[in-house]
């Protein structure tokens, strides 16, 4: 997928890469299915925020500057349900679930690091409801629920880059399409 190729070039270039992954196992299949190696994975479960920050308690731990985060994992238009914290799926996992990963990982980021937040064109979907983002009162649909967090991922990556641009860390949000 998405992650492994964006992980294969990086490390093709000399990067030292800390990936992150649900499944460590299907995680270290893959790569070595694309020829890389020795690369650093810490378990995370997106739809959990307490996996996010023992995740990022695990990499805080080790105090490397980072030069880049890549916020690429989530999910599609899957049936509706809730994550660990009790979140709309799609919403906790693809927004939340980077939200509380990234902000929690700045404070390593280098002066003019680089934050790279995958949004997709389905943000044209829906924009972000928030007075009712688990589907509590409006009747649910997978893309509206896609939608709503891929616009918040877009949003997030701009308020991001205004609070971080002062140290010449910028972000920002791509479609990968």
């Amino acid at each position: 997928g998405l992650g492994v190729e964006t992980i294969r070039a990086l490390a093709a270039r000399g990067a030292t890469v800390i990936g992150a992954a649900r499944d460590l196992a299907k995680a270290r299949r893959a790569l070595a299915q694309a020829g890389v190696a020795d690369i650093e994975l810490v378990e995370v479960d997106l739809a959990s925020l307490a996996s996010v920050r023992k995740a990022t308690d695990e990499i805080l731990a080790q105090g490397k500057p980072l030069d880049v985060i890549i916020a690429n994992a989530g999910v599609m238009a899957c049936p509706q349900g809730k994550t660990a914290d009790g979140f709309e799926t799609q919403f906790g996992t693809n927004h939340l679930g980077h939200f509380v990963f990234v902000n929690r990982l700045a404070p390593l980021l280098r002066d003019s690091a680089r934050v790279v937040v995958l949004s997709s064109s389905g943000h044209r979907f829906s924009d972000v409801d928030l007075d009712d983002p688990n589907f509590e009162r409006t009747p649910y649909e997978p893309f509206v629920a896609y939608g709503r967090s891929k616009t918040a991922n877009a949003l997030f990556a701009v308020g991001l880059d205004g609070r971080l641009r002062a140290r010449s860390v910028r972000a920002c949000s791509v479609h990968p399409g």
